[in-house]
C-alpha cells in the first residue's frame, strides 16, 4: 500500500508544475525534452480567452526566452476573441523578428481574413525569414484578394540578390496555389516565366490544383508549360 501511494506521490508530483499556472505552462510547453503529449496539453492550457493577458505581459516581457516567447504568441493563435487579435496585431508590429514570425504563424491558425492585409504588409518586412512567414501565413488564410500582394512581391527587386532570386519567393507562388481558386489562374501563369526553377515548379504545382489535373505525363518539360500556358488563356 505504501508503495502504491509514494507511486502516486512521485506522479503528481511530476506533473505540477505543468498544471500551476500560465508561466508554468509556457516554460513546458516549450521545453523540447518534455514528452509532445505533455508539452501540447500545457499549450493547449495556454490557448484560452482568459490567458490572453498573461500572455501579453510575458511576450512583451524583456526576461522571456526566445522559445518560451514563441510559445506564449503562438498560444494566441488559436484565441478567437479581439483581445487576441489586438495581441496578434501588436506582436506583429515588434522589433524581434522571431516575435513577428511567431505572430504570423499564429495568425495564420487563427485564420481570420480581415487580418490577412497586415500579414500581407509583412511580405516586405526587413527580415527574409519575417517575409517567408508572412507568404506562409497567406497561404493558410487563402485570402484571394492578396493575390496581387503576392504577385507585387514577387516582382519586387529587393527580393533578388545581384541578380539572384532568393530562396524564399518559392514561398509566395506557393501562397497563391494554396488559395486555389481560379482567381489565382493568371498570376500562376505569369510566374511560368520566372527565371527561378523552384517558383516555376511551384506555379505549376498551383495550377494543378486549380485545374485538379496534370500535363506532366508524356511531355517534356517546356512542352508541359507551354500547356499550362494555352490553358490558362483559354
Amino acid at each position: 500500500m505504501w508503495v502504491v501511494l509514494l507511486a502516486v506521490s512521485l506522479a503528481s508530483f511530476s506533473v505540477r508544475p505543468a498544471y500551476a499556472g500560465v508561466p508554468e505552462d509556457v516554460v513546458g510547453a516549450a521545453d523540447t525534452d518534455m514528452p509532445t503529449e505533455l508539452r501540447k496539453a500545457a499549450f493547449d492550457r495556454l490557448a484560452t480567452p482568459e490567458n490572453v493577458a498573461a500572455l501579453t505581459r510575458l511576450g512583451d516581457a524583456a526576461d522571456t526566452p526566445k522559445p518560451q516567447r514563441w510559445v506564449v504568441i503562438r498560444a494566441l493563435g488559436p484565441i478567437g476573441n479581439d483581445e487576441a487579435r489586438v495581441a496578434l496585431l501588436h506582436f506583429l508590429a515588434a522589433k524581434d523578428a522571431s516575435a513577428r514570425m511567431a505572430a504570423l504563424g499564429a495568425i495564420g491558425d487563427r485564420g481570420d481574413r480581415t487580418l490577412s492585409g497586415y500579414a500581407a504588409a509583412r511580405l516586405a518586412d526587413p527580415a527574409l525569414l519575417v517575409r517567408a512567414a508572412a507568404a506562409d501565413a497567406l497561404a493558410r488564410l487563402g485570402d484571394p484578394g492578396t493575390l496581387s500582394d503576392l504577385e507585387r512581391a514577387l516582382q519586387d527587386p529587393t527580393n533578388h540578390y545581384r541578380g539572384a532570386s532568393l530562396w524564399f519567393r518559392r514561398h509566395l507562388v506557393d501562397a497563391m496555389g494554396a488559395i486555389g481558386t481560379e482567381a489565382a489562374t493568371p498570376y500562376l501563369a505569369r510566374a511560368l516565366d520566372d527565371t527561378d526553377t523552384t517558383v516555376v515548379t511551384a506555379a505549376v504545382a498551383g495550377l494543378e490544383k486549380v485545374a485538379g489535373f496534370s500535363y506532366g505525363e508524356g511531355r517534356t518539360p517546356e512542352q508541359e508549360l507551354a500547356a499550362w500556358k494555352r490553358w490558362a488563356g483559354r
